[in-house]
């Protein structure tokens, strides 16, 4: 066991805390065991994430939620369900950059610390086939603005939505629910990011 213990505060929804998988092998505690793995580093990991939030559901969570001033590392991830529920972009835009300045906030203001998953494409699960080119497109449109506020505010952004791609004609990447990601495509995602992530560690 290190004696050197980092802080790692994971915000979003669904697929931040794992719906339909074992808690333990969910996204973040997935990233937590990577950084342990590779740096001997343990990391104490806290989720403020729930199925079918909303930006304005996550918003009201943060502020109930018994937070540490700063973390050393956070990460934001939302916005399907904004999409799903067919709420305005606009809102959408508001509520993220509210987000993004909370979760720069909960950095201690390190911008380096933070970093921003883009949404999954659920369109290519068996849920949500029927309206693939709809939900592919609206979610683009979703991401394209995070992503943009991203780099405007010089925050790092993390396209985790190409390897949701894969669910479509892999079923290991799709959890019981035929809409979620398993823990094997959480892998994937840990592996395409890690080295980015542990240069915030540094």
């Amino acid at each position: 066991m290190s004696d050197f213990t980092k802080t790692y505060l994971a915000l979003g929804d669904s697929y931040t805390s794992g719906t339909s998988i074992a808690f333990p092998v969910n996204f973040p505690n997935q990233l937590a065991d990577s950084i342990h793995a590779l740096t001997g580093k343990t990391m104490a990991v806290k989720i403020v994430a729930q199925n079918a939030w909303r930006t304005d559901d996550l918003q009201r969570a943060i502020k109930r939620s018994d937070l540490d001033e700063t973390y050393d590392l956070v990460s934001l991830l939302i916005g399907v369900n904004n999409q799903y529920q067919g709420l305005p972009l606009a809102d959408f835009e508001r509520d993220f950059r509210r987000l993004l300045d909370t979760a720069i906030t909960f950095s201690g203001n390190n911008k380096n610390r933070v970093f921003v998953l883009s949404i999954p494409n659920y369109g290519y699960t068996p849920y949500g086939a029927e309206k693939k080119e709809q939900i592919t497109e609206e979610l683009a449109l979703f991401n394209a603005l995070s992503e943009s506020i991203c780099n405007e505010s010089g925050i790092d952004y993390f396209d985790v939505t190409e390897i949701s791609l894969e669910a479509e004609n892999n079923p290991d990447y799709r959890a019981g629910d035929n809409l979620h990601p398993s823990a094997l495509q959480y892998t994937a995602w840990v592996s395409s990011i890690i080295d980015r992530v542990l240069e915030k560690l540094n």
